[in-house]
């Protein structure tokens, strides 16, 4: 049988080990909870909100158009001997894109030159009659009427000769319309004839050559939009703009522009007006016909605010940041927008210069939680 004593010796040493047993317990459960409030507070990103010189953009949609376009056409009948030229490829002023048979009116040219010489000899006889009546009749042995009907003859002579040089020169019209030259330099399109067709002016546009170097992009502006502009250069507030074009791949093309035109009326139907930019077009990337964006850039940048375009979202309400304030939490703010410049974007209202917001982790947080902030460098 076990003693008194040994009973309390057993209960004490029992005692003990539940009161270890505790205070592990106890120690484990601290640690775990320790653990859970660290990993509770997410990591994100965040930025300050930073002012920057901003140059302001007004964007439109534009197209291009071919600063010069011909339709080529035949003023003469006949049959089509040669076509020297590729289709798609730069032709230069002046260069040899037809020739059409001119075996018909050479022998025209031949003819009507042999017509001018004979009302030549003509005219040399009526002048030789003319002379010798003017004698006859300061002698007395011919009639007055003699000598005017030999005036009336030379005249005549001097009539078919105008009308025959006329005749001739038509001919050489026409012999030089049987090669059809490019009156400009540009690409010509597909040809519409073939060689050995028979071809004259009713057969219509043979090709069509568009000079595309420069080019122009033509975009229109609201009636507002042209007022307001018209009083800010009469108040001295207009700044000047540089015209640029994003391509359809996003890409901004490489060359400014600059101002060609702008309409002197107003489309009634769209109560618009038409400007026309030119722009470089030195390796032919843009061709008439594509539509571009069209953003006009003030040459005097004014200070403004920006965020980097992560840190905007955008809710049934609009847009918004989440901010995170001294205490490390994160509050929701609606902001207005502007425009993009580069990876960040105008912010006008509701938000201060200085102030944190978050770019990275958004999707971790939510309004009045704490956040551990890791903080990045704002764009330049």
């Amino acid at each position: 049988m076990i003693s008194n004593a040994g009973s309390r010796r057993v209960g004490a040493l029992a005692a003990l080990l539940a009161a270890a047993l505790l205070a592990a317990c106890g120690d484990d459960q601290k640690t775990s909870g320790q653990a859970e409030a660290q990993q509770a507070v997410p990591a994100v990103t965040v930025t300050p909100v930073v002012s920057k010189p901003i140059s302001a953009a007004f964007e439109f949609v534009g197209q291009t158009e071919a600063f010069q376009t011909v339709d080529l056409r035949a003023r003469v009948t006949g049959f089509l001997l040669e076509q020297p030229f590729e289709e798609g490829a730069v032709v230069d002023k002046g260069a040899l894109l037809y020739v059409i048979d001119p075996s018909e009116f050479d022998a025209k040219r031949a003819s009507a030159a042999a017509k001018v010489e004979r009302v030549k000899a003509t005219i040399e006889e009526a002048e030789r009659q003319l002379q010798r009546y003017s004698v006859l009749v300061e002698r007395g042995t011919a009639s007055e009427a003699k000598l005017d009907e030999a005036k009336a003859t030379e005249g005549e002579a001097r009539a078919d000769l105008a009308a025959a040089k006329a005749d001739l020169d038509q001919t050489e019209l026409d012999v030089g319309y049987t090669k059809i030259t490019s009156p400009i330099k540009g690409k010509i399109g597909k040809s519409s004839v073939d060689v050995g067709n028979l071809i004259g002016p009713d057969s219509g546009v043979l090709a069509t050559v568009v000079a595309q170097d420069p080019i122009r992009v033509t975009f229109s502006v609201s009636e507002r939009e042209y007022l307001n502009y018209q009083k800010a250069i009469k108040e001295g507030r207009a700044a000047g703009v540089t015209p640029r074009i994003e391509l359809a791949d996003g890409e901004v093309y490489g060359h400014d522009g600059k101002l060609d035109f702008i309409d002197n009326r107003v489309d009634p139907e769209t109560g618009t007006i038409k400007i026309r930019l030119l722009f470089p077009n030195p390796d032919t990337l843009l061709l008439p016909g594509q539509f571009v964006n069209v953003t006009l850039i003030s040459k005097e940048p004014e200070s403004q605010l920006v965020v980097p375009q992560a840190a905007v979202q955008e809710n049934q309400a609009g847009p918004f940041v989440l901010v995170v304030d001294k205490e490390n939490r994160v509050a929701t703010r609606p902001v207005k927008t502007g425009q993009r410049t580069g990876t960040d974007i105008v912010v006008s209202d509701g938000i201060s210069e200085g102030e944190t917001v978050i770019v990275e982790g958004i999707q971790k947080v939510r309004p009045g939680a704490k956040v551990k902030p890791v903080q990045t460098k704002a764009s330049s």
